[in-house]
């Protein structure tokens, strides 16, 4: 990569260092402000955990991230419709279905949904809405995301605060049990909260105890032709900005002007595995910040003294997607076909699961989600089942696609007893991911996230010291999955990212300059998130509601 700094007033230049959605979205607001941008990526496609195939036959296979409301309305911003990308809108945004026959069916309208549960939950699931908005709302007012206690001390005077604070410090089912009486209903915002990949039960995790509320008011959604549209419309928008992708890139090290070894230079350099080295103005890296920190040859020691701070995997949560393929379509009588419901035996369950999982077990009655995925005509049928299971296994294998492939098997049979239907008819293959296949394709250790999603690693502290995205190196900038609390498919790490790296190399200004502020781009309603740092934090809420858009594997 050539190009000299903006001082000089010559082409600013960025790397980006992973070509998952967030690096493909932080590319691509670079490139149209006029930046020379490359991704890398180490894999031989684009995308990350957003990972659509073309089974044999035609059938389309979902093996990553399915659900695509939490980056939908980002991808009208980018004017990725331009690009052949295509929605369908469903009304239904989660459905549980339980093993007696219960449901509890949650719809785009709130007033709507409410009136389907029991008499005594109505008003108290409207106030949940209220709250969780209330609490979201505040926390777009400010202009950084907040540490714990610079929250606390906003909530504090305010009539109600400190009540809520106190909420956000409970286990989610404290906060849902002291709220509503049906248990089905608890199960299910319980089993939402705990897509923070933190266990209902966990202190400190009240405040997932509202993403379901929080996510009435838009629709669900699915791209037409599966979620490798998105990565499609993403690369085809970025190399018509003047952007390009090297796959098969991995990278060996990163290093800074002046680092303390190696030759020294006037700009980053990105040294790649093959001996190939870029430079560049500013590098976005889309790793976790350990894996970040392993290649930086700068001493860095603020983000290297984050990193031994950092926790992943406490819960001992992985994930298993598992589809299956069969010669037609399925016929499961779903009451909206487009959307994505939970398949569990009973409200306990994800309780009982959860402690297995902590215990190194498989749950002995795993819940999964179900989806139809959508065909090309006389394509044949599939369908997409999303469970989770233990990262470390208490008998001390190590994952690999003969075990993943043995709790794919327990998954289906266990999922085709709730539905009561017999999901191995008219069947082609399974396809399964595990723990096993995603440290594989986006390395790390299969965790699905790069950090947990704990009181102490939320908010300002996210990680800690960096949660806007600029680092104590002025041309390094971090977007990886576990950068933001959405660490689901929102591309809301990817553009913040890119917004601060425009400040530090913005117009006029000299390359490797300190981080500024980037200007606001858009204003809303909330949940309707605005560009740059300043918007962060009102980020957090769309960031959030992207966990139902259920964020297989570790979205680099």
């Amino acid at each position: 990569m050539t190009g000299g700094s903006a001082a000089n007033g010559a082409t600013r230049t960025a790397v980006v260092v992973g070509g998952g959605h967030n690096g493909l979205v932080a590319a691509l607001r670079l490139a149209r402000a006029g930046v020379a941008v490359t991704v890398v990526e180490q894999g031989g496609e684009p995308g990350g955990c957003v990972w659509t195939e073309r089974h044999p036959g035609g059938v389309l296979v979902e093996r990553g991230a399915f659900e695509h409301a939490g980056i939908r309305p980002l991808a009208d911003e980018l004017g990725l419709a331009e690009f052949g990308l295509r929605y369908v809108e469903h009304p239904v945004i989660a459905g549980f279905l339980f093993g007696d026959g219960e449901r509890r069916v949650f719809r785009t309208d709130a007033e709507q949904t409410a009136a389907a549960f029991a008499p005594d939950d109505r008003a108290a699931y409207l106030e949940l809405v209220e709250r969780g908005q209330a609490l979201f709302g505040m926390l777009g007012t400010f202009a950084e995301p907040p540490t714990l206690t610079r929250l606390a001390a906003v909530l504090a005077p305010l009539r109600g605060g400190d009540e809520l604070f106190r909420a956000l410090l409970m286990p989610a089912e404290t906060v849902l049990d002291a709220t509503l009486s049906d248990p089905y209903l608890r199960a299910a915002l319980a089993l939402q909260a705990s897509h923070a990949q933190v266990p209902a039960f966990a202190p400190g995790s009240g405040l997932f105890a509202y993403l379901l509320p929080i996510s009435h008011g838009s629709p669900g959604a699915r791209p037409v032709g599966g979620s490798r549209a998105l990565i499609d419309a993403l690369v085809a928008a970025l190399r018509a900005a003047g952007g390009s992708i090297r796959l098969g890139a991995a990278v060996a090290e990163l290093r800074g002007p002046g680092a303390a070894s190696g030759p020294a230079g006037e700009r980053p350099v990105v040294s790649l595995a093959d001996g190939d080295t870029l430079t560049a103005d500013a590098v976005i890296c889309t790793l976790g910040l350990p894996r970040t920190v392993a290649l930086l040859a700068d001493e860095a020691p603020a983000l290297r003294s984050a990193a031994r701070g950092l926790h992943s995997g406490h819960f001992n949560v992985s994930e298993l997607t598992v589809t299956l393929v069969a010669d037609r379509p399925f016929d499961l009588s779903l009451p909206d076909r487009d959307a994505v419901w939970y398949a569990l035996g009973t409200p306990d369950d994800p309780r009982r699961g959860f402690g297995e999982i902590i215990a190194g077990r498989l749950p002995s009655a795993p819940w999964s989600m179900v989806a139809e995925v959508a065909q090309p005509d006389g394509a044949g049928g599939a369908l997409w089942l999303s469970s989770v299971v233990p990262l470390r296994r208490a008998d001390g294998r190590a994952w690999t696609p003969e075990l993943e492939r043995a709790a794919a098997e327990r998954l289906v049979d266990h999922v085709a007893a709730v539905l009561g239907a017999d999901l191995r008819a008219h069947l082609v293959d399974v396809v399964v991911s595990g723990p096993a296949t995603w440290a594989n394709r986006v390395g790390g250790d299969g965790n699905p996230n790069h950090l947990d999603n704990t009181l102490d690693q939320l908010f300002g502290w996210r990680p800690p010291g960096h949660a806007a995205g600029a680092t104590e190196l002025p041309w390094l900038f971090l977007a990886g999955a576990g950068q933001h609390p959405g660490g689901g498919l929102s591309g809301t790490s990817g553009l913040a990212a890119a917004d601060a790296a425009l400040a530090a190399i913005g117009r006029g200004g000299a390359a490797g300059s300190t981080p500024g502020k980037a200007r606001g781009r858009r204003r809303g309603r909330v949940g309707a998130f605005g560009g740059g740092l300043a918007a962060e934090a009102s980020g957090l809420w769309r960031g959030l509601r992207a966990y139902r858009s259920l964020r297989t594997g570790a979205l680099r």
